[in-house]
C-alpha cells in the first residue's frame, strides 16, 4: 500500500507538470490575441456606475447572489443600470477622464463582465493595475486564463481508495492501474479518475 501510494503522488506530480506546461503554452498562444486600447464608452459608464453603487452601498453589494434569483434584477442591479443611463449624458466629460488609460484586451471582448464581477462582490477595480499590467496579468486576471490548481495531496490517496471502495468497478480498477503504469497515456487515465473522485465527492 505504501509502494502504491508513493506511485500515486509520483504521477500526480508527472500530472501537475504536465498541465502547468500546458497552460504556459496557453498563456503564450494568447499573447498574439492581445491588442492595447482604450475604454469603450460601455465599460467607461460601467466603471463610473460602479464606482457610485460602491460609494452609496459598500458591503452590502457582497449579498446581492445569495438573495436573488438569476432570473430577476435585484434593487442594487436596477440602480446600476439607472446610474450609467444617468451618466451617459457626461460620455464625453468621461472619455477626457479615461484619455490615457490603455490596458491589453482580447481582441473582441470587453471588461463589462469582469467589471460587474468586481462591483456586486464589492471588489477593488484594480484599475491601476489593469493599467500597468504585463499581457500574462491582463489573460489571468481579465480575461480568465487562471493557472492549473495544484492538487492538495494530502487527502487524495485517502479520497482515492474510498471512491474505490464504494464505487469501483471492474473497469476503474483497470482505469487505476493503467494511471500508475509507465503506458504513454497513464497521464490522461489519471486526470479522469481523479474528475470522478472529484465529481463523487461533490456529490456526497
Amino acid at each position: 500500500m505504501e509502494l502504491l501510494k508513493g506511485r500515486f503522488h509520483e504521477k500526480l506530480k508527472e500530472l501537475e507538470s504536465r498541465k502547468c506546461e500546458e497552460w504556459a503554452r496557453e498563456v503564450e498562444s494568447q499573447k498574439e490575441l492581445l491588442e492595447k486600447r482604450k475604454l469603450t464608452d460601455d465599460e467607461i459608464l460601467h466603471i463610473e456606475a460602479g464606482k457610485e453603487l460602491k460609494r452609496r452601498y459598500g458591503n452590502l453589494l457582497r449579498s446581492v447572489e445569495a438573495d436573488k434569483s438569476k432570473f430577476q434584477l435585484s434593487k442594487y442591479e436596477e440602480e446600476f443600470i439607472g446610474i450609467r443611463d444617468e451618466k451617459k449624458g457626461q460620455i464625453s466629460k468621461l472619455r477626457d477622464k479615461y484619455d490615457d488609460f490603455t490596458f491589453w484586451a482580447l481582441k473582441n471582448r470587453n471588461l463589462l463582465k469582469y467589471i460587474k464581477e468586481r462591483i456586486f462582490s464589492n471588489k477593488e477595480f484594480q484599475l491601476s493595475k489593469i493599467k500597468n499590467s504585463s499581457k500574462e496579468w491582463a489573460l489571468i486576471h481579465l480575461w480568465g486564463l487562471k493557472a492549473p490548481e495544484r492538487y492538495q495531496t494530502s487527502k487524495l490517496y485517502e479520497n482515492l481508495l474510498l471512491y474505490m471502495a464504494i464505487v469501483g468497478d471492474k473497469r476503474a480498477i483497470m482505469e487505476l492501474a493503467i494511471s500508475l503504469s509507465s503506458h504513454e497515456k497513464s497521464l490522461d487515465f489519471l486526470d479522469n479518475i481523479m474528475k470522478k473522485v472529484e465529481n463523487w465527492l461533490a456529490r456526497s
